[in-house]
């Protein structure tokens, strides 16, 4: 893998984000997003304020239109330029406006907003070295005309009483400046809550959707999957949910089975109950009646009548094995170190001398030394050799030769059974409850149980675990 895809799938791994780590990138990706709707609302204000105050044209009609004002208000109210309660009236109604009234030797009235610098008085200094070096002797009291240089914001005008110089200035582009601080302070501020807002929408949809799909769950849709494609806290509640959800679905799904196993069990049972009673019935019928015609043909009647109450028997004992395994229940078994080469001897032995007396032929191959220990219960295991001999009785065609073999290999110890199945055998095991209860035993102890059937030939293999040293 090149240096390229390593890091392309370290960019597109699925990687577990906190909610909490997902929150402090969102506040973060907010306070960017606000910094910079700040900064471009800002940078839009002052193009703003450009055009509209600004720039030379702008500047012009705002002073221009600032001294019609001034001069209509001395027309009418007859102001002279010593009248500073009048022009102090004046300048308080006019917000951002700066007025100086001057000659060449002192001010007669300076008062209003100031800009940073101070350019009015400066420019009034200017304007009296002007004055001063081009009419030092005309009278102090009187303005002329032509020695004076206006410009846009210092010129001449006529009080009630005289003319005086004037320097007027307007700044309203501050109040531009205030109004979009404000404004983007708002602004950035509605960003920023916007954004942790969008982020919260996000996360309650996904809650809100978890809720309907547990709902259609709980409404009785248990196929439907409660998934996730994100890696979180919330997914992690979404995994749990369907874990449940699929765990109720197994548990409903063995139930049935289970009920479907009891139905087929009673099918079963209720059939090969029928037949042994009957002819229990029948022959019982014949004794009590006296139909018979022999003293041995009685004892054959009373043969038949045990040989049918074993079989009824055996079928009780099926039943009690069917319980054992389908009860739902986990067999809380007591399980002991015990020598399984003396152990498994013995039961062989036992067994295999049984099946001897009914005519069966055995080839044993038992290679267990002693001291090799397992964990198992006694009991059961007897149980299991029951099942597997009586089966072997039962079954298997005493014309050809049962291949038993022990050995211990590996981490297990291991049985194999291989007999012929009887071509003319009468009693058929129907629900194989018998391997059932095999099975489940050697499950119980942590083993194996494999049973097959080819043709005539049937195998079982039982591997039990050899017990390690604690």
């Amino acid at each position: 893998m090149t240096k390229f895809e390593r890091f392309a799938a370290f960019l597109t791994r699925r990687r577990y984000l906190s909610l909490n780590l997902k929150l402090a990138l969102v506040i973060i990706i907010a306070a960017v997003l606000m910094v910079g709707t700040f900064l471009a609302g800002t940078a839009l204000g002052n193009v703003i304020a450009d055009r509209m105050y600004l720039s030379e044209s702008a500047r012009t009609r705002i002073v221009d239109d600032k001294y019609e004002e001034l001069l209509e208000y001395i027309e009418d109210l007859r102001v002279n330029g010593t009248d500073t309660k009048l022009l102090q009236k004046w300048v308080d109604e006019e917000d951002y406006t700066q007025l100086i009234v001057y000659d060449k030797t002192h001010d007669y009235f300076n008062a209003g907003w100031t800009a940073e610098g101070d350019e009015g008085t400066q420019a009034i200094v200017e304007n009296r070295e002007e004055i001063s070096e081009e009419s030092a002797e005309s009278d102090a009291a009187a303005v002329n005309v032509f020695e004076f240089h206006s410009d846009l914001y210092n010129r001449i005008v006529r009080f009630a009483d005289k003319k005086y110089y004037v320097y007027l200035n307007v700044f309203p582009e501050n109040h531009w400046y205030e109004f979009m601080n404000i404004f983007n302070i708002l602004l950035a501020a509605l960003v920023f809550v916007a954004t942790i807002l969008v982020y919260n929408r996000f996360v309650l949809r996904r809650i809100i959707k978890i809720s309907e799909e547990v709902k259609v769950v709980s409404d009785g849709d248990l196929q439907h999957r409660i998934v996730s494609p994100h890696h979180d806290e919330i997914a992690r509640l979404c995994t749990s949910v369907d874990a449940m959800r699929s765990s109720i679905l197994e548990k409903m799904d063995a139930e049935a089975a289970a009920r479907d196993a009891n139905a087929q069990l009673i099918t079963a049972m209720s059939h090969d109950i029928r037949t042994p009673l009957t002819s229990l019935i029948g022959y019982l019928d014949i004794i009590e009646s006296g139909k018979y015609t022999s003293e041995e043909e009685l004892n054959k009647y009373i043969d038949s009548c045990r040989d049918k109450a074993f079989q009824l028997k055996d079928l009780s004992d099926k039943l009690f094995s069917y319980f054992l395994v389908y009860s739902g229940k986990e067999a809380e078994r007591e399980l002991e170190r015990v020598d399984a080469g003396i152990l498994f001897q013995q039961l062989l032995m036992e067994h295999v001398a049984e099946c001897t007396g009914y005519g069966f032929h055995f080839d044993v191959n038992y290679a267990i030394p002693e001291g090799v220990m397992i964990d198992a219960d006694i009991s059961t295991l007897r149980r299991l050799f029951d099942n597997l001999f009586s089966n072997i009785m039962k079954y298997a065609d005493p014309a050809h030769t049962i291949l038993v073999s022990g050995n211990a290999a590996g981490s297990s110890v291991n049985f194999l059974f291989e007999n012929h199945v009887g071509q003319l055998t009468q009693r058929v095991e129907s629900s194989r409850i018998g391997v059932k209860t095999c099975r489940k035993i050697c499950e119980d102890m942590h083993g194996t149980f494999h049973a097959i059937e080819e043709n005539d030939l049937y195998i079982t293999e039982i591997r039990l675990p050899i017990a390690l040293d604690k």
